[in-house]
């Protein structure tokens, strides 16, 4: 039996992200947002926040695209194992944290992850402009 290599950007990785997110905010985020968001903590300085925590390759707005079809996934992985939890509203669903989403970011320790949570105190200060950013900008600000 061949082990399948699952490169950068699997369920787990965007998953374990989204955990995060979910985790640093106070209120119920939509699948878009969570993907302006998982973007925004990768590469926080073309929003003005702080270094980023991926090195800004050339067209690396593309992976938004990437995100927004590998996310709901990630996300359907972390619902079934009651890691973060769904609401169905009228105008849409939303995912929040739960105890077990606290828990779960709680059992991550290796630098990535510290790193990681210095720029979600960023983050969730700045999601309304965040999540409010056009890609066609991003686009413009790294070419």
């Amino acid at each position: 039996m061949s082990a399948r290599y699952i490169g950068f950007n699997s369920k787990i990785e965007i998953g374990t992200r989204v955990a995060l997110i979910l985790s640093a905010l106070d209120s119920k985020t939509s699948l878009d947002e969570l993907v302006m968001l998982d973007y925004a903590l990768l590469y926080s300085e073309e929003f003005g926040g702080p270094p980023n925590l991926h090195p800004a390759l050339p067209n690396h707005v593309a992976e938004i695209a990437h995100r927004r079809e590998n996310m709901p996934g990630a996300i359907s992985f972390l619902l079934k194992r009651g890691l973060i939890d769904l609401i169905v509203e009228k105008t849409g669903h939303y995912y929040n944290k739960n105890e077990d989403t606290l828990d779960f970011v709680a059992c991550l320790q290796s630098d990535y992850f510290k790193k990681s949570w210095i720029r979600l105190n960023w983050l969730a200060d700045n999601k309304s402009k965040i999540v409010k950013t056009k890609i066609i900008e991003l686009a413009k600000s790294s070419s």
